[in-house]
């Protein structure tokens, strides 16, 4: 078996979490054009006959307004410690800003990296991105190879995948044949929760709630799955705003983080949302740590 250990890297909405999810062929990372969606470090094990890769999905990398911010991007950039091949994002239709050049920089020295410019389905005929002008910048930081990819061209997907051959090397398998992530029911379950509560809420409220689940109760003989979980917000306004006219905007969140969970887990399910406030948590690192960030 050859293994690989590989790091995901860029701005937010570069593409990171939809190449995972592709290359996995599974939903694992939660998917939205809302910037920040991803807060955790999502592990996700890519598994063929000869081949084990570990991809680690990271938070989009952003100027922080806060603690939590912060902490996400110390976190994003700690990944690129120890993986033997970092995969930077850029899209095709957004210049190379101040943000990329910061990332480049901190990788510049990493021997195994490759470039990848995203979204490349959305070049038109009579459209001119400077797809050239990308790579002559990337050229300057000695990627090994710069792909351009679409996760709507598989195509390009499978050539990504026999570029990270050749960094694979000999080893034992660390996870099951089938495993596709290390992190467990109840977490997914959570970042659900989320997706659709950001989903659902306006542009500004995702940034500022956090899901917690305070009971998560597995009924094996009647194929149910309990769960209680609470959506943090950091003031009065937007506790109103979640639960919506009449408990209009919680039940849309609840009705669809349900059916998603239904469908992945292929369960039953009952679920029971609440909202708290929790005045400026994302300031508060007692707070961020408490809800694992």
């Amino acid at each position: 078996m050859k293994l690989c250990w590989i790091g995901i890297i860029g701005r937010p909405n570069v593409g990171k979490s939809s190449l995972l999810n592709e290359i996995i062929d599974y939903d694992l990372s939660i998917v939205s054009p809302k910037p920040q969606t991803t807060r955790d470090q999502i592990l996700g094990i890519y598994n063929d006959e000869e081949y084990q890769w570990v991809f680690l999905d990271t938070p989009g990398i952003h100027k922080p307004l806060s603690k939590l911010g912060d902490e996400l991007n110390k976190r994003a950039l700690e990944t690129i410690e120890d993986v033997d091949l970092i995969l930077f994002l850029q899209p095709v239709n957004e210049v190379i800003s101040k943000g990329d050049l910061l990332i480049l920089d901190k990788i510049k020295n990493f021997e195994n990296k490759i470039a990848l410019i995203t979204k490349i389905d959305l070049i038109k005929k009579d459209e001119d991105f400077s797809l050239n002008e990308k790579i002559k910048i990337l050229d300057n930081y000695q990627f090994k190879a710069i792909l351009p990819i679409s996760i709507k061209k598989r195509s390009s997907i499978n050539n990504l995948i026999d570029e990270i051959k050749k960094y694979s090397y000999d080893g034992q398998n660390l996870y099951e044949e089938d495993a596709i992530t290390d992190r467990s029911e109840l977490f997914l379950a959570k970042e659900i929760i989320r997706y659709s509560a950001i989903e659902n809420l306006s542009d500004e409220l995702p940034h500022s709630i956090a899901i917690e689940i305070t009971n998560y109760d597995i009924n094996e003989n009647e194929n149910l799955r309990t769960i209680e979980a609470t959506i943090f917000c950091k003031k009065e306004s937007q506790k109103g705003i979640i639960i919506g006219k009449n408990g209009s905007m919680i039940k849309k969140i609840g009705t669809m983080a349900k059916k998603i969970i239904s469908q992945k887990f292929h369960t039953n399910v009952n679920l029971k949302l609440i909202v708290k406030i929790n005045k400026n948590w994302i300031n508060n690192e007692k707070m961020i740590k408490k809800f694992h960030y």
